[in-house]
C-alpha cells in the first residue's frame, strides 16, 4: 500500500512540476514578448500574402481594394483595384481608339517587390505609346492580371473568367521558367490548393477542381505543423505551442527551400521521368489552348519567357559550375523548347533570358534581387523590369508595324 502511495505522490509531483513548468514558460514567453504562430484557420489566413484571399475557381486571388506596405522582398506600396488587380482602375468597356494589352502571369507580373511605376507592364504602357505603329491611337492600356504563385492553369482560367471582360487587343502570357511547369503538375507541386488540368481518355485537356474539397490544413504539408493538428482552443491559447509551431515551420521552410532548389534545376533539363514528361505535356497543351482562345477572340498572342535567376547571373564561372554540378547541358533548354512550340503551333515566343544575360554579364549587374533579400536572386528588381519592358516593347512594336503593312498580292 505504501508503494502505491509513494507512486501516487511521485506521479503527482511530476505532473505538478510539469504543470508549473508550463505555467512559468507561458508567463515567461509573454513577458519577453516572444510570439509564435497561431493555428492555421481558414484559407484567407494561409493565402500567399495578406493581400490575397481564397477563390473557388483560381484557388486564391488578390483582395479587391486592399492596400498596404510590402517590404519582405524589395519594397513597395501595394494597391489592388476594385476588380482585384494590382493596377489602376480600368473600365471594362474599352475606350474608343485604344490599344489594350492584357498581361497574365505569376509573382513576376504581380510584381509587389517594386513600386507600380517600376513594373515592366507599367513601363511597357508608356513605351508603347511612343511606338510609331500606335501613334494614331488615342490611348494605350497595359493591364496587369498577374497573381503570385499562379501556374499556366490559373492563367488560362483567369483569361476565361476576367480578361475577356476587358476586350484586349493583345494577350501576353508571362511564363516563368523557374516554376511554371511545376505549378501545372499535382505530382510536382507542393501547394495543392489550386486548379490543375489533365488529359482525359479522349485526349482533351479538362480541369481538375478537386482542390475545392481540400481543407486548408491539407493544402501544403510542407507549410503545416503537427501543432495545427491539435485543438484550436489549446493552440491559440498556448504561447509555448505557438512558438513550437514557429520553430517547426522554420525548419520545414529550410528543408523546402533545399528541396525546391533541387527540383527547380529539373526545369532546365529534358524531362527525366514520367511526372516531368506529363508536366511539360500539360503545360504545352495549356499554352496552345490559350493561343486558340485568344485567336478566336481575334486578339494577338505572345508568350514571354521569364528566366530563372541562375540563367541571367552576371558571373559566367558560377553559371558554368551550376551546370556541371546539376548535369545541365543547355541552360536555356526550356526557353528553346517553348520557342519550338511556338514555331510549330504558329504563335510568337519572346525569350528574355539570353538577352538579359548578355546585359548583366557585360555590365556586371543583377536583374534579380534586393538588398533586403537574396542577392542576385528571387524576383526582378527595377533593372530586370526595365530590361523586360524594352524587349517586350520592341517585339510588340515590330509586330504592330508588320500588321499595318499592306499584304503582298499573290
Amino acid at each position: 500500500m505504501s508503494k502505491l502511495k509513494n507512486l501516487g505522490v511521485n506521479l503527482g509531483l511530476t505532473l505538478g512540476g510539469l504543470l508549473m513548468g508550463v505555467v512559468i514558460g507561458e508567463i515567461g514567453l509573454r513577458v519577453a514578448r516572444i510570439e509564435g504562430y497561431p493555428k492555421i484557420g481558414n484559407f484567407a489566413e494561409s493565402a500567399p500574402t495578406r493581400f490575397h484571399t481564397s477563390d473557388p475557381n483560381l484557388g486564391w486571388k488578390l483582395k479587391p481594394g486592399v492596400s498596404g506596405e510590402w517590404n519582405e522582398e524589395g519594397a513597395s506600396f501595394v494597391q489592388v483595384n476594385s476588380e482585384g488587380l494590382r493596377d489602376r482602375e480600368h473600365t471594362k468597356a474599352k475606350p474608343p481608339n485604344t490599344l489594350r494589352v492584357a498581361v497574365l502571369g505569376d509573382s513576376f507580373t504581380e510584381a509587389i517587390q517594386v513600386p507600380i511605376e517600376q513594373t515592366f507592364w507599367s513601363k511597357l504602357e508608356r513605351k508603347l505609346g511612343n511606338c510609331e505603329a500606335v501613334k494614331g491611337r488615342k490611348n494605350v492600356e497595359v493591364m496587369n492580371f498577374g497573381v503570385q504563385g499562379y501556374g499556366t492553369a490559373q492563367a488560362l482560367i483567369m483569361l476565361r473568367k476576367k480578361v475577356w471582360d476587358y476586350n484586349p487587343d493583345i494577350v501576353i502570357l508571362a511564363f516563368f521558367i523557374g516554376n511554371d511547369v511545376i505549378n501545372n503538375s499535382p505530382q510536382l507541386e507542393y501547394d495543392l490548393y489550386r486548379p490543375f488540368f489533365a488529359y482525359d481518355a479522349s485526349g482533351k485537356l479538362v480541369p481538375d477542381m478537386s482542390f475545392r474539397n481540400r481543407a486548408p490544413i491539407d493544402r501544403n504539408e510542407r507549410a503545416v505543423s503537427f501543432v495545427d493538428r491539435m485543438p484550436s482552443l489549446i493552440v491559440n491559447n498556448s504561447r509555448i505551442l505557438q512558438v513550437i509551431k514557429k520553430v517547426d515551420l522554420e525548419r520545414k521552410k529550410r528543408e523546402l527551400s533545399e528541396d525546391f532548389t533541387a527540383l527547380s534545376t529539373q526545369n532546365l533539363k529534358e524531362p527525366q521521368n514520367a511526372a516531368w514528361q506529363e508536366a511539360w505535356r500539360v503545360t504545352e497543351g495549356l499554352i496552345v489552348t490559350m493561343r486558340n482562345e485568344v485567336v478566336q477572340k481575334k486578339a494577338d498572342f505572345l508568350v514571354v519567357t521569364i528566366g530563372d535567376p541562375m540563367q541571367v547571373r552576371p558571373d559566367a564561372p558560377m553559371r558554368k559550375d551550376f551546370m556541371i554540378k546539376n548535369n545541365i547541358q543547355d541552360l536555356f533548354y526550356p526557353d528553346r523548347r517553348l520557342k519550338k512550340l511556338g514555331a510549330r503551333e504558329g504563335f510568337r515566343v519572346l525569350n528574355l533570358s539570353e538577352q538579359i544575360q548578355g546585359y548583366t554579364e557585360k555590365y556586371q549587374v543583377c536583374a534579380h534581387g534586393f538588398e533586403n533579400s537574396v542577392p542576385c536572386g528571387g524576383h526582378w528588381n527595377e533593372l530586370g523590369h526595365r530590361l523586360a519592358s524594352i524587349l517586350i516593347n520592341r517585339n510588340l512594336c515590330q509586330q504592330l508595324k508588320q500588321s499595318q503593312l499592306p499584304k503582298k498580292q499573290p
